[in-house]
């Protein structure tokens, strides 16, 4: 017994290096030799000689024992990987075509807007703006930033006319005053999410939406 714990195996000395390092108790010599097993080939074969990597997986596994995943685990990850495979695109992008995304009519029945992001992280919206010949946009205050460049067409607005490849900033507390586009236009607005064009967005859809229902039962009853 004495003879054997005087000269430990080489299993032994793993285990007893695997539980002071998932401790994190080496330190000095200890710490930067098993620092430089890790990285050295040489060392990355005797620690699997020895059964390092395999003490060490035990004392995890005893430590965090085993949670049985979620029955339908399996089925969701495959779902993901199909839908990725399917948009091709990868995780983190956001695309939306020329033909995809809704467009929400403005009051006049002129003005349309389509919202291409209006995350509440980002303190922002972003809007694809496009008016026929003759759209007037209605007077509002700024809460927030709004920023405006032109694409196409013509606006009018603040005692200037706006033409493509133009730049407005309406700063936080200014008020926009009416707007006309003469020939039509099509634009990018960015704008606070506080500001009156996202609130509008919604509450005039909305609006239009329950209209149209309304209209559509009424037809359906006749």
């Amino acid at each position: 017994m004495n003879e054997k714990s005087s000269h430990p195996s080489p299993r032994d000395l793993a285990e007893e290096f695997a539980a002071l390092a998932g401790l994190g108790a080496l330190d000095g010599p200890d710490a930067a030799a098993m620092e430089h097993c890790e990285e050295c080939p040489f060392g990355q074969v005797a620690r699997a000689a020895f059964g390092h990597d395999d003490a060490v997986a035990a004392l995890a596994a005893a430590a965090f024992p085993p949670v049985a995943p979620p029955a339908d685990l399996k089925d969701r990850i495959m779902a993901g990987i199909k839908d990725d495979k399917e948009s091709g695109t990868p995780g983190g992008y956001f695309f939306m075509g020329a033909d995809e995304g809704e467009w929400s009519p403005l009051p006049g029945g002129k003005i349309r807007l389509k919202v291409l992001s209006d995350l509440e992280e980002s303190g922002h919206t972003l809007v694809l703006l496009e008016a026929d010949p003759g759209g007037v946009f209605f007077p509002h205050a700024h809460k927030g930033m709004e920023e405006v460049f032109l694409i196409s067409g013509d606006l009018e607005t603040e005692g200037r006319t706006m033409g493509p490849g133009d730049y407005l900033r309406a700063a936080p507390g200014t008020r926009h005053h009416k707007a006309v586009s003469r020939n039509g236009c099509r634009a990018i607005m960015v704008t606070a999410r506080e500001n009156h064009p996202r609130k509008a967005i919604g509450f005039y859809d909305g609006l239009m939406r329950s209209l149209r229902a309304l209209g559509g039962g009424g037809k359906g009853e006749n």
